[in-house]
């Protein structure tokens, strides 16, 4: 394995793991904008201007659950990019896997007690449409590293 194909099995996760739940958290901050635009002068909600550290904990939220399930969909994308470009069907399956094995992992592992669970089977539709926007997102980053390699001569 030449330096080349590391870099091309690499990038997919980190590029995943960097801009996936950055998407992830503008989208949630967009999101909550679009329900009460109040919202966005309220200084008592953690969506606002004015709250003090509020954006901040959102995306730190947002990298503490998004980025376990960017970390595997960036592996599963470098997997399937082994043998041909990703078309935007494969990023969106890898996207639904890497969620429900994410969130199956944590509520299967005894991670979070019951009420927790509740509120991650509430939330479970949310967080795979934020899954799906980033790795849409992520598969536009990656079109360039995705391209297949060129041929080879045999000589």
């Amino acid at each position: 394995m030449n330096s080349h194909s590391v870099v091309r099995f690499a990038v997919p996760s980190v590029i995943a793991v960097i801009v996936g739940p950055l998407v992830a958290s503008v989208g949630l901050w967009l999101l909550s904008a679009t329900w009460d635009p109040l919202d966005l002068f309220n200084p008592a909600s953690p969506f606002s201007f004015a709250y003090e550290g509020g954006t901040a904990a959102i995306v730190i939220m947002v990298y503490v659950i998004g980025g376990p399930i960017a970390l595997l969909f960036g592996f599963l994308l470098s997997l399937w990019m082994i043998w041909r470009p990703p078309s935007r069907l494969a990023v969106n399956a890898t996207a639904v896997i890497a969620t429900a094995v994410c969130l199956g992992v944590t509520v299967g592992g005894g991670l979070v007690d019951l009420v927790k669970y509740s509120d991650m089977r509430r939330d479970l539709l949310l967080t795979l449409g934020f899954a799906l926007l980033a790795a849409n997102v992520c598969w536009l980053v990656l079109r360039r590293f995705a391209r297949p390699a060129p041929a080879r001569s045999p000589l």
